[in-house]
Order: structure tokens, then sequence, then C-alpha cells
């Protein structure tokens, strides 16, 4: 839970200032976006295979 505060605390903060350096708040929406389409789903592989990798070394 406290993870989760301090993230959503981050996100505002960046929400607020980054309007002061020439960033809009779009910019911090769609680097969101981005992250989710194209990094997020190599992780989600990453752990995948070593779930697999585990789960082969335990038979």
């Amino acid at each position: 839970m406290k993870n989760i505060i301090i993230g959503i605390i981050v996100f505002f903060a960046l929400w607020f200032i980054l309007p002061f350096f020439g960033f809009t708040s779009d910019a911090l929406l769609n680097a969101i976006e981005w992250a989710t389409k194209f990094i997020l789903p190599w992780i989600i592989l990453y752990w995948i295979i070593r779930l697999v990798i585990v789960l082969e070394k335990s038979k």
C-alpha cells in the first residue's frame, strides 16, 4: 500500500512540475502509454521465461 501511495504522489508531482520545464501534461500520459505498449510486454515476457525455467528445473 505504501508503494502505491508513493507512486501516486510522484505521478502528481510530475504532473504539476513538468509544465514549468516546457512539457505538457499530455507528454506524461503519452510516456505512460508508450511504456505500457512497448516496455511492459517485454518485462512480462522476461518473468514468464524465468517461471518456465524454474518449473523445468523443479521437475
